[in-house]
């Protein structure tokens, strides 16, 4: 199969999805998932590179609005121009997430919002060094029921930094991918 006939049978499948799904975002459900970003960043001959994983689950206190806590793990990857560095970051961070039309969307907008704790390890050739951070996130975008219980999302999300013992903030723009598993709860 050719990779045209690949990219249409895909969209097929997910608009037909999303055309019976409506999902699960009422009071005593549950969800489940998380996310993967990609960011690039360059200021003259300075480039970076990062890659992250965010998993996350919550629970629906009322109608729309859910509360948990993700788990994250970043590494990145920088060019100096002549040196070379690695470094990762873990970190623990609540979230509250709100989805702004009534569950019976096929497609609905939600934005989210943590406030996370973690550790931030750097490698730049024999130089290893470990600081802690907190960290203030938000992104939004629309999530994609595919069923009712799945969903897939697209978010534009901001990160900002602050690491022990540094005086400026690192902030960071990026698009997150995710996907979310929605369970109904005890009604």
């Amino acid at each position: 199969m050719d990779m045209k006939k690949l990219v249409f049978a895909t969209l097929f499948v997910v608009s037909a999805g999303a055309a019976l799904a409506q999902g699960n975002i009422n009071k005593g459900d549950l969800m489940v998932g998380g996310n993967a970003s990609f960011s690039t960043q360059k200021e003259g001959d300075y480039k970076t590179s990062s890659f992250g994983l965010a998993p996350n689950a919550g629970y629906f206190f009322i109608n729309n609005l859910a509360g948990g806590l993700r788990v994250a793990f970043n590494s990145h990857n920088t060019d100096f121009g002549t040196v070379e560095s690695s470094s990762s970051e873990f970190s623990l961070a609540p979230f509250v997430r709100y989805y702004f039309l009534p569950s019976s969307q096929k497609v609905n907008l939600f934005a989210d919002a943590s406030f996370g704790f973690g550790q931030y390890r750097s490698e730049s050739g024999s130089v290893e060094s470990k600081t802690n951070f907190t960290e203030l996130g938000i992104m939004a975008g629309p999530a994609i029921f595919l069923t009712p219980n799945t969903a897939l999302e697209f978010a534009l999300g901001f990160t900002s930094s602050k690491f022990k013992d540094v005086e400026d903030r690192e902030s960071v723009f990026g698009i997150n991918v995710g996907f979310q598993i929605h369970l109904a709860g005890k009604k």
